[in-house]
């Protein structure tokens, strides 16, 4: 991915970035200036929500709490792409961080995306590191037949630092890993995939309308810093949820399966993309439908209208209008689903 420095700027970058996306069988978002992201995109299983920045420090906390949140309710992997920050130029495949959230490069991007080269730095304050694989590093070092002051003397470490490595995975200044795997002759150093999904944090429930999808079981969870109101959230499969991520933290041998399944029963909470009526006009209307029915194609996520005053419409831009009244009469969440699916199917 080359950038002309001369023309170095967020929109040229932004560009940049969903054409490379695209090129690899992405399917990606409009593009959100004025939201908590500026791009979605979606391949397979792959969700990625980014934030793009020349300078990375411009980036607020208040943004990233609101991207973090979204991520974690989308099952979507948050990534900052910026170039600088206010001293220094970021480096390539390294991971920064920023309130909490990975930040890399364009080209760091591109490697991931284009190469399936995952990067192994990371900076935090006081330098750069990298994980040590301690499984790893206790198989090579026996079999070269060498003990743990062996290894440390010809690594110029102690004993104890190369014990404390094959405890657990460790994180090293790279110098120190270089040294380790020069002499067993193996990488040991543990690759970031900042495309897997780990952030359980999701929106908050703040709001308390519509009080209709509330009664059929939805939590409202509002966004202020994105394109539409809210999502709502069925909580019908909550308990198995909350019984699975148990078994998750006690298991570890079974984390993967577990966080498929977790997955599935989410996903089958039916999210939707939630906007509400709120006095807008048509135009206003047509505009949020236009971001939200975007949003909703890359995602995979149903999304709605839920409106209070009557009018001579089913759908908006395509949106399924959903009326206040209609859902007082619905018995469950599969009448509410029933209902949106034909008013996508007579839109279409």
């Amino acid at each position: 991915m080359n950038l002309d420095n001369s023309a170095i700027n967020r929109e040229n970058v932004t560009k940049e970035i969903n054409e490379l996306l695209l090129s690899y069988g992405f399917k990606t978002s409009n593009i959100y200036d004025r939201s908590c992201f500026d791009l979605l995109a979606r391949k397979d299983d792959i969700l990625i929500i980014l934030k793009i920045l020349v300078n990375v420090d411009s980036l607020t906390s208040t943004q990233a709490e609101e991207l973090s949140k979204i991520a974690g309710t989308f099952l979507a992997s948050p990534i900052i792409i910026g170039l600088k920050s206010k001293h220094n130029y970021l480096e390539e495949d390294v991971v920064y961080e920023r309130h909490e959230l990975p930040v890399i490069t364009p080209q760091t991007l591109c490697n991931i995306i284009v190469n399936d080269i995952h990067p192994e730095i990371f900076a935090k304050r006081g330098g750069y590191y990298v994980k040590i694989n301690g499984e790893l590093l206790r198989q090579f070092r026996e079999q070269k037949n060498l003990s743990l002051k062996e290894l440390a003397d010809m690594s110029h470490v102690s004993r104890e630092t190369i014990y404390r490595y094959e405890q657990g995975n460790s994180q090293t200044y790279p110098e120190t890993a270089l040294m380790l795997e020069e002499v067993l002759q193996k990488p040991i150093t543990l690759s970031i995939n900042l495309l897997d999904v780990k952030n359980n944090n999701s929106l908050d429930k703040r709001i308390q309308e519509p009080k209709e999808l509330i009664k059929l079981g939805y939590d409202i969870k509002s966004s202020k810093k994105t394109p539409f109101d809210a999502v709502s959230e069925s909580t019908k499969n909550a308990k198995d949820i909350t019984k699975l991520q148990e078994k998750l933290e006690n298991k570890l041998d079974e984390i993967e399966k577990i966080r498929a399944e977790i997955n599935k029963k989410t996903r089958e909470n039916h999210i939707l993309i939630t906007n509400l009526e709120k006095g807008r006009n048509t135009r206003t209307l047509n505009n949020i439908a236009n971001k939200t029915r975007d949003i909703s194609s890359v995602t995979g996520y149903d999304a709605l209208f839920v409106l209070e005053n009557k009018q001579d419409k089913e759908n908006i831009e395509e949106i399924p209008a959903i009326y206040t009244w209609e859902i007082k009469d619905m018995e469950n969440i599969e009448d509410l689903l029933k209902l949106i699916k034909e008013r996508k199917n007579e839109a279409e």
